[in-house]
């Protein structure tokens, strides 16, 4: 059997969990301490949500009895890891929801009741058991980019904003990339440190390959997916595992990588996995892998390789409800979009909005959207990047809505083709 190691998290399931079940290890470079990397995963100053550093508050832990893998939080109910973390070879049984919850906190083995969450359902890709009977029924890492699972919980979790999901684009090579998870700590030459952490821990790296679709012969187009990977780059430069003169990893291809490590450079040894990469694309971090395996043990050379989630867009935006962006609060009903602010939403698709009253939006992950309004705007369009700019099918123009002076009452907005203000009371 050929180990793959992972990165960032995990456990090694395989075939003797109760003995390999806390073999997580985190790499990280052996010329810093740890501070830096638990700051980032906890975002702690310097290292808060902005645009250089994506909010890791959505990362938990995917935990059963001693078995744990890691896992990101994509709608309030719903939970992304890798389908190998639930179950790791053909001959595991159907993983059963009651045994496992999902921990969201920093230091999951010392979480409060409050953020611990019973899980209500599975879904394994439907191509990881097919995966799994091409291997001699073996897991621990998928070559086929089908290494992803979804599950849901009995409860939504409340305060906290889903990670969002690519647009399908594949991700540049060169990128900056940010990861997060839990696990054993290592550094990139002397091995274990902590074999007991449980803390959240964050770190960095450049994206050395993106296969938008595994290039598998013999296997059908359902049952094989996408690919990122990235390389474990020592201070000395000279570890450059997916550099143009290296050798080819299973089906990552040839290309080039820079030989630089990054100021929290990091990467994954043998275990399991399911945490996430994070990609600053298109005005928003976006999670754009989940850890599927590795090529040794955590040290300078490694290689972390993730499913593409772009390439299983369809499959996942198949099981997701409408409003998947939205952070769910405590107050029953009402949610809140980063861009877009407050709104109590009803299921016939009416919902009241803090500053524009009510409007009709039948269905949105909160990306953008498209809404009716009982006034001069008629159907309006904005997004992510956009509000407060809307487009209405009325006035068939862009107009800049002042939020500051807008109310349920009265819209207050600028009117290029005016070349002024313009407010309209909408109770007239």
């Amino acid at each position: 059997m050929k180990i793959k190691s992972i990165f960032f998290i995990f456990l090694l399931i395989q075939f003797y969990p109760s003995i390999f079940a806390n073999e997580r290890r985190i790499g990280k470079l052996n010329t810093l301490d740890w501070d830096s990397y638990f700051s980032l995963g906890s975002n702690s100053f310097p290292y808060s949500q902005s645009v250089s550093y994506p909010d890791l508050s959505s990362v938990g832990a995917v935990v059963s009895g001693d078995l744990y893998g890691t896992g990101t939080l994509i709608a309030s109910n719903i939970v992304m890891t890798a389908a190998h973390v639930l179950k790791n070879t053909l001959f595991d049984p159907t993983p059963d929801p009651s045994s496992w919850e999902f921990v969201l906190y920093t230091d999951y083995e010392n979480a409060p009741n409050d953020k611990k969450y019973s899980v209500q359902s599975i879904q394994l890709h439907p191509g990881w058991n097919k995966r799994l009977s091409q291997k001699k029924g073996l897991g621990d890492g998928d070559e086929l980019g089908v290494d992803i699972a979804l599950v849901f919980l009995k409860t939504p979790v409340t305060g906290v904003y889903p990670a969002k999901l690519p647009n399908g684009e594949p991700e540049t090579v060169g990128s900056r990339i940010v990861l997060a998870g839990y696990g054993t700590t290592v550094d990139g030459v002397s091995g274990v440190i902590n074999s007991k952490n449980s803390i959240r821990i964050g770190g960095e790296n450049i994206l050395d390959r993106t296969v938008v679709e595994v290039d598998a012969p013999s296997v059908a187009e359902g049952e094989k997916g996408g690919l990122i990977a990235v390389d474990f780059d020592s201070p000395q430069q000279d570890k450059n595992t997916l550099g143009s003169s290296a050798s080819i990893v299973d089906y990552l291809g040839s290309g080039t990588s820079s030989s630089s490590p990054l100021t929290l450079e990091a990467s994954s040894a043998v275990g399991d996995s399911g945490g996430p990469a994070f990609l600053y694309t298109n005005q928003a971090w976006r999670i754009v892998g989940v850890v599927s395996y590795g090529t040794s043990d955590s040290t300078y050379g490694d290689v972390t390789v993730y499913t593409r989630v772009a390439s299983q867009l369809e499959w996942i935006q198949s099981n997701l409800p409408n409003w998947t962006q939205a952070r769910q609060t405590v107050y029953n009903g009402w949610f809140e979009l980063d861009w877009f602010g407050s709104f109590f939403r009803l299921e016939n698709g009416w919902n009241f909005h803090t500053v524009h009253g009510w409007l009709y939006s039948p269905s949105s992950t909160g990306e953008s959207l498209w809404a009716w309004q009982d006034d001069h705007l008629g159907w309006w369009f904005s997004g992510l990047g956009v509000y407060p700019y809307f487009y209405s099918t009325n006035l068939k123009k862009w107009i800049y809505v002042d939020v500051a002076r807008t109310s349920s009452n009265t819209l207050y907005y600028y009117d290029y083709d005016l070349v002024d203000w313009v407010e309209y009371d909408r109770k007239a």
